[in-house]
């Protein structure tokens, strides 16, 4: 079970999104307080955290902190065009309310990356890039190649909210990679059923 470590007070941006450690993700930040939040996180060079927001309102108590990536633009009017990066898994432990914005105390979840198993992590990248190679031809090799934990899996790649929020909520590495092992498995079973249909049409 992943340990809690560093508790510090947060800003906290509520999205009906999930952001992920490594995703990189575009933003339009338009509302006066995010303005602000925003605005302080780029000058003071600070994190925040964004966390899933359901249709009531409500956010969940497990989310990411996050950077401020790359303004890509800043309106004359204040509002941003910006990307942000998420970095670590946060937990929210107690939130109130200043000045129209969210804080809240959060603690780092430790995920144990150290805990990885070697072989079972090469088999899994071994079945990704089979994969990503039947999908597409036009892939960055040396970039797939390059992965060391279970978000670099995940990192620019289009998931669904409820997996990325699945993903967010479970527990250590172990749980992550068995999860991302099953649901590559399954995606190749697809992609596998794909191409035998195609070749009966074809015959």
């Amino acid at each position: 079970m992943s340990s809690l470590n560093h508790i510090s007070d947060l800003p906290i941006f509520p999205l009906n999104l999930t952001v992920l450690p490594k995703d990189i993700v575009p933003l339009h930040i338009f509302e006066d307080r995010y303005k602000r939040l925003i605005s302080s996180s780029i000058k003071n060079k600070l994190p925040f955290g964004i966390v899933y927001k359901d249709k009531n309102g409500s956010f969940v108590d497990i989310g990411c902190s996050v950077n401020v990536n790359n303004v890509l633009k800043l309106y004359d009017d204040g509002r941003y065009d910006l990307t942000v990066k998420g970095e670590n898994r946060i937990k929210i432990l107690s939130s109130d309310k200043r000045n129209d914005l969210w804080r809240s105390q959060v603690c780092l979840l430790d995920e144990s990356y150290n805990d990885i198993d070697a072989n079972f992590f090469k088999s899994i990248h071994d079945k990704y890039l089979r994969l990503i190679m039947t999908l597409s031809k036009n892939i960055n090799i040396e970039f797939e190649l390059n992965k060391k934990v279970s978000y670099d899996f995940t990192k620019n790649v289009i998931l669904p909210n409820d997996i990325k929020q699945h993903l967010i909520k479970l527990e250590n590495e172990k749980q992550r990679l068995l999860f991302i092992n099953n649901f590559i498995d399954d995606m190749l079973k697809i992609n596998q059923g794909n191409l035998s249909e195609a070749n009966i049409d074809l015959n």
